[in-house]
């Protein structure tokens, strides 16, 4: 863990928190609620659309082991991101390169599973308490598949879903493979993954994908702990409903472990099962292949979608 990952102190009220950058700088950190056990962590790579690469994936790791079952003062996550996108997906543009580089050169090919990016996935799986996501923007690829492993999604009405996996030759992640299909059923899910459709916020939304959208036009979608921000929505509305409550902080616990603790070893099953089938694309040399062929962006054919990493 980095010496720089560390959450933010409680200060008991008195006086207004303000955002920190947490761990390498990927993100952005900041403690809500009326007894400050929200931790606000948006991902702050605005220049690049916040898309994923090795030391965002390193700090959103630091930060769900340190808001673990150790640490009492942390009761829910709200991930969102600074700027217009949620997430622009695997920041694929510096990371392919090295991937086929290590896939090539090593006896054990990609090995995705002990990678960051892997590594992040299993510990979003395994996290035991709230976590919720305020998607103010575009969310692609990893951006995406992510969601389906949060307990709350909430939508700007600006906000797209994309995974354009097959356009690079890749599988399903984050166990989406089942995910998608047990929330949307299988021709649904198969618009977003085998197809690489993009959805709205609307189509989401009836797609069990979220529970809430928002009309973009009454939030402030750029800066993420801005009172009329969507993440700020979010972590008010989960502080009055549940936190706020009488042992509020302590019963979501109990809640968490009936809902999604029985699954916990499935998905990580699934999710490993995924990562091998990666890495046989990697090693195959077909993801570099179709990587050089595809483009990205408005002019994708047949698809209006956000320019993107993936």
């Amino acid at each position: 863990m980095n010496e720089d990952s560390q959450l933010p102190p409680l200060n008991n009220g008195l006086m207004p928190y303000e955002p920190t950058l947490f761990g390498r700088g990927n993100l952005q950190v900041c403690r809500r609620g009326k007894k400050g056990n929200i931790l606000i962590v948006s991902l702050h790579r605005p220049r690049v659309r916040n898309a994923f690469k090795y030391n965002l994936y390193l700090d959103l790791i630091d930060v769900l082991h340190l808001c673990a079952p150790s640490d009492s003062t942390v009761a829910a996550i709200v991930l969102t991101g600074t700027g217009s996108y949620f997430s622009s997906g695997a920041d694929l543009k510096s990371d392919l390169a090295t991937a086929l580089d290590e896939a090539q050169n090593s006896l054990l090919g990609r090995q995705m599973l002990h990678k960051p990016a892997g590594r992040f996935m299993m510990a979003l799986i395994d996290f035991p308490k709230i976590l919720a996501a305020a998607v103010q923007g575009p969310a692609v690829g990893i951006g995406c598949t992510l969601l389906m492993h949060c307990d709350l999604v909430y939508m700007s009405s600006q906000a797209t879903l994309w995974a354009p996996f097959t356009r690079l030759a890749l599988v399903p992640e984050l166990c989406s493979s089942q995910t998608f299909l047990r929330s949307m059923g299988l021709s649904k899910a198969n618009e977003l993954l085998l197809l690489g459709k993009q959805i709205d916020a609307q189509t989401a939304l009836q797609w069990n994908i979220a529970s809430q959208v928002f009309d973009h036009r009454e939030l402030n979608t750029n800066e993420p702990f801005h009172p009329q921000s969507l993440a700020m929505k979010m972590a008010n509305e989960i502080d009055d409903r549940l936190l706020s409550v009488p042992c509020g902080d302590r019963t979501v616990d109990y809640f968490v472990a009936l809902v999604k603790g029985r699954r916990r070893q499935e998905m990580a099953s699934i999710c490993r099962e995924e990562l091998l089938k990666l890495d046989e694309r990697f090693n195959s040399g077909q993801v570099m292949e179709a990587a050089q062929e595809v483009r990205f962006g408005s002019s994708a054919r047949n698809e209006k979608a956000p320019r993107s990493k993936l």
